[in-house]
């Protein structure tokens, strides 16, 4: 049996990762998640026993972030969420073009460096949940939830 090893390719770290509203990050992330949900219907009749029996009825996306807050940052969520805006929304592999000499703190100077790159998957989105966070002593976070309506197109390189 053939030994496998990892190489650089295989594994993606997770700053590499990144959510992008239109072509702009949001500002300070510190994590982002991708969930993926099929939704069944249940179709049990006597022949099946103790034993549920699905059938496929919908997928539904969620995308979340958490993020270091910034004004700018929560202002621009605030205001999609506030007027109910669909959003275009990216969640994949990004990269980061320091060479325009742009500060590179994400979301408020340089944000316009940062490109959709390898594979990814974007669709429109609702903003559902939006939360601040401000623990006494502690940095302020805020946090928010993407329902994607429509669902996801894969973009870039697939495998």
């Amino acid at each position: 049996m053939a030994a496998y090893s990892l190489t650089n390719a295989d594994v993606i770290k997770g700053g590499h990762l990144m959510v992008l509203i239109g072509d702009t990050p949001i500002a300070f992330a510190t994590s982002h998640s991708l969930s993926k949900t099929l939704n069944t219907q249940e179709i049990s009749t006597k022949d099946h026993g103790d034993n549920a029996a699905v059938l496929p009825q919908s997928k539904s996306y969620e995308i979340t972030t958490e993020n270091l807050y910034s004004l700018s940052g929560y202002q621009t969520l605030n205001a999609a969420f506030e007027n109910m805006t669909l959003v275009d929304i990216y969640f994949g592999e990004t990269t980061y073009n320091q060479s325009s000499g742009q500060d590179s703190i994400v979301g408020v100077q340089g944000a316009q460096n940062w490109a959709a790159t390898g594979f990814g998957e974007s669709g429109k989105a609702y903003i559902t949940s939006l939360q601040v966070t401000a623990g006494a002593g502690d940095n302020a976070t805020f946090s928010a939830t993407f329902t994607i309506s429509g669902g996801l197109t894969a973009t870039g390189a697939q495998s």
